[in-house]
């Protein structure tokens, strides 16, 4: 027993070690070999020298400087095995996000109330799409494709809890979601899990395929039908910091989300917050701070139930990689869907 504990830490060392520099293996398959360019010819054979003639001296070597190839730049986030939940920046920038889902049963509507309500506060945000629901509404993408206010994240395609599935199906789900975007000729900023649910394998598949993983520090709780106005404002209002990322839902499942809005919008600004894209947000800090952030008003006390049922997500178990189990993190309360 003892040595069977005592393999499986060094086994989970290991993987921590080779988890930070990457482990080796392509996360999609590797080129096909005829896709690869053909070897050059042999060069033809220089012309011989005669015997008698002097040799010349060989000429001085010059060094010829070779240039370093450019470093890719690395999302904030990657090689963390965590997601990105916040950024800590100097000025006082808040990123609205909403959630627009779909599943094999329900592929769930289009909140117009909402776009409404942004396009006429003119409100860059970021929407999290999953592949379903961008292919059963082709004119709500044509329209928000053409507004340049809008970014999108990648939220699966068939919104599965993803912590618990194998990397080939985390792969699938992934690139059926960036097909589906790649038709409207765009392209994911970062990947929220559904339901907020990760693992440490979730994770560093994204890092490999190149996508931040983003969840939130924010809830605003409108998929609860309990939730209501007054309760929306001050869970947003009261707990947004600079650099928070606020969740929200446009597919037709937000409760009271038009409603709430317009007041969070205003209130956030009198506060000295602005609002920016999730990818601005993770491009780092920006040097020169801007206005002071108002202190927080006090709200007033209610009779009311505790907040809504909605949580920040926290890491869940998933099936371990053979012979590359990542420790896990403990199990969460339910997230927002």
């Amino acid at each position: 027993m003892a040595l069977t504990a005592v393999l499986t830490q060094v086994a989970l060392h290991a993987t921590a070690a080779l988890a930070g520099f990457g482990w080796g293996g392509p996360i999609r398959p590797p080129v096909p070999a005829e896709a690869a360019p053909a070897p050059a010819a042999p060069a033809a054979p220089a012309a011989p020298v005669p015997a008698f003639a002097p040799a010349a001296p060989a000429p001085a070597p010059t060094a010829v400087p070779v240039p370093a190839p450019p470093a890719a730049p690395t999302p904030i986030g990657m090689r963390t095995m965590r997601p990105i939940r916040n950024v800590e920046t100097r000025e006082p920038a808040v990123a609205l996000t909403f959630d627009a889902c779909a599943t094999r049963s329900h592929h769930s509507g289009f909140d117009r109330n909402v776009f409404d309500v942004l396009k006429r506060e003119r409100i860059p945000v970021t929407l999290f799409v999953s592949g379903r629901w961008v292919e059963s509404h082709p004119d709500e993408m044509a329209e928000l494709v053409a507004d340049p206010l809008v970014e999108f994240g990648d939220h699966s395609y068939e919104h599965p809890h993803m912590a618990h599935l194998p990397v080939a199906r985390i792969v699938a789900e992934i690139d059926q979601t960036e097909a589906a975007l790649a038709k409207y000729g765009k392209r994911s900023v970062a990947f929220r899990p559904p339901f907020g649910e990760w693992s440490s394998r979730l994770v560093y598949v994204l890092q490999e395929l190149r996508l931040p993983t983003v969840t939130w520090d924010v809830v605003s709780g409108d998929p609860s039908a309990q939730t209501t106005k007054d309760r929306m404002i001050r869970n947003v209002v009261d707990k947004a910091r600079a650099g928070s990322i606020v969740v929200f839902h446009i597919n037709g499942r937000g409760h009271k989300t038009a409603e709430a809005l317009p007041v969070i919008v205003r209130e956030l600004r009198e506060r000295g917050f602005h609002f920016v894209q999730v990818s601005e947000l993770l491009a780092g800090d920006r040097a020169a701070p801007r206005a002071p952030v108002a202190p927080i008003p006090l709200a007033p006390v209610s009779a009311a139930p505790g907040p809504a049922a909605s949580l920040p997500a926290v890491g869940v178990p998933a099936a371990p990689i053979p012979a590359m189990n990542i420790p896990q993190q403990p199990p969460p309360a339910p997230g927002p869907q």
